[in-house]
C-alpha cells in the first residue's frame, strides 16, 4: 500500500479522518500522545517529540543505551532537534508496505515512546531492559483516540 493508503486504512480503523496534508503530513493522537508522519521521496517517517532536552544531559546515557543496535526503541532511533531544544524519536520506512506491517510499526513506535518518557520521568527500568512486546496493540485495542 502507498503511504497515503496507509494512513487512511489506519484512520477508518480509528474512526478518525486521517489523511496526507498536500505538503505530505498528517498527524494522530493515541491516548495523548501526538505522532506525526510525514511522506517525502517513497519514505515515511513516523516521528514524535519525547521531551525537552533542556537540563537532560544526564539522561544521555540512558538515552544512548536504548538507541544502540535499536534496543529500547523497537525499530526506531532517538535524537536532538537543536533547532527546537526537543528529544524526539523517528521511524523511517521506505516503498510500499502491507498495512499488517505499518500497524505494527505504529503500534511498536507508540509503546517504544511511552516507555522512553516513563523512563526520563523516573517511572520505569531501563529503557534497554524494556523492549516493547512486537504484538502489544496498545491495551488490547489497537488505537484509543
Amino acid at each position: 500500500m502507498t503511504h497515503a493508503e496507509l494512513l487512511h486504512e489506519l484512520g477508518e480503523r480509528a474512526g478518525v479522518e486521517l489523511e496526507l496534508s498536500e505538503t505530505g503530513t498528517a498527524a494522530v493522537k493515541f491516548d495523548g500522545d501526538e505522532i506525526d508522519f510525514e511522506s517525502d521521496d517513497g519514505k515515511l517517517y513516523i516521528y514524535a517529540d519525547i521531551a525537552s532536552a533542556d537540563g537532560r544531559e544526564g539522561d544521555f546515557g540512558k538515552l544512548l543505551e536504548a538507541n544502540n543496535l535499536l534496543a529500547g526503541t523497537d525499530g526506531a532511533t532517538i535524537g536532538l532537534d537543536r533547532e527546537r531544544d526537543m528529544l524526539t524519536l523517528c521511524r523511517m520506512s521506505e516503498g510500499e508496505t502491507e498495512y499488517a506491517v505499518f500497524e505494527r510499526a505504529v503500534a511498536n513506535f507508540v509503546t517504544a515512546l511511552r516507555i522512553i518518557r516513563k523512563e526520563l520521568a523516573g517511572g520505569g527500568d531501563s529503557a534497554a531492559k524494556s523492549q516493547p512486546n512486537s504484538d502489544h496493540r496498545l491495551g488490547g485495542h489497537f488505537i484509543h483516540v
